[in-house]
């Protein structure tokens, strides 16, 4: 992608037009389209700058492809500048509105630039929602490419920050395959993971570390602890 001139965030915000508020959500998916062609056909510096408020307007509205690029050009530093905690933003809003890609952007982002969080940790439940949708699409090469390794990396950091459907998906898939998820980093997992979380949530990282993560009855126990937290928010038997 080449690069035409770089531009404040901030400045090009200010270009959002009014006709885009109010649109109904297939409007704004055609015109979030229209802006990605035309910056990407990369002709006129014109195209571009429309292009670009185009996709601004609708990822505001709620589009999250759209959010998705603008977090990839403010990650990258293309056309604008580069603003990575600007990025995690986008990533995060996209994350949250559905799209595997944002989620799985968001967590690189905060695995490779943690430092951009400027010391503040993201949410908890955010984060596991993310992972849970990001490892899911890398299993089953849904919506992003197919890539079980780093799937069940994600569905693994998922369950431990507290996301009950990859908690159970877990246990499920340990009680069918006892040597699922044994071959993956477990300790480096959870230290990563544990990097992200309050002192209090983080899981101590012992010798028999391992052990506990490829037993389902540790899973379970987690799930039946977060039903009686909050009552009828799991639908599981335990074995």
């Amino acid at each position: 992608m080449r690069i035409i001139k770089r531009i404040p965030a901030a400045c090009l915000a200010a270009c959002i037009s009014a006709a885009a508020f109010g649109a109904t959500p297939k409007e704004v998916a055609e015109s979030a389209m229209e802006g990605y062609h035309l910056f990407m056909r990369d002709s006129l510096p014109d195209d571009r700058e429309k292009g670009y408020a185009l996709m601004l307007d609708a990822a505001w509205e709620g589009d999250a492809k759209a959010a998705n690029n603008i977090g990839w050009l403010l990650q990258h530093g293309e056309y604008v500048e580069r603003d990575a905690a600007a990025a995690m933003r986008w990533y995060a809003r996209a994350a949250e509105q559905g799209l595997p890609a944002a989620a799985l952007n968001w967590l690189d982002m905060l695995e490779t630039e943690p430092e951009s969080l400027d010391g503040h940790l993201p949410d908890t439940h955010a984060l596991a929602e993310a992972a849970y949708l990001a490892g899911s699409a890398l299993s089953m090469g849904r919506g992003l490419h197919y890539d079980p390794r780093k799937g069940e990396i994600l569905l693994l950091k998922s369950a431990l920050w507290g996301n009950d459907k990859a908690a159970l998906t877990v246990a499920q898939q340990l009680e069918m395959y006892p040597d699922s998820f044994s071959y993956l980093p477990l300790e480096e997992i959870a230290g990563s993971t544990n990097a992200l979380l309050p002192p209090e949530k983080r899981l101590e990282v012992t010798p028999g570390l391992a052990d506990m993560i490829l037993s389902p009855d540790f899973w379970y126990a987690r799930l039946k602890a977060q039903q009686e937290k909050e009552p009828g928010s799991i639908h599981f038997q335990t074995p």
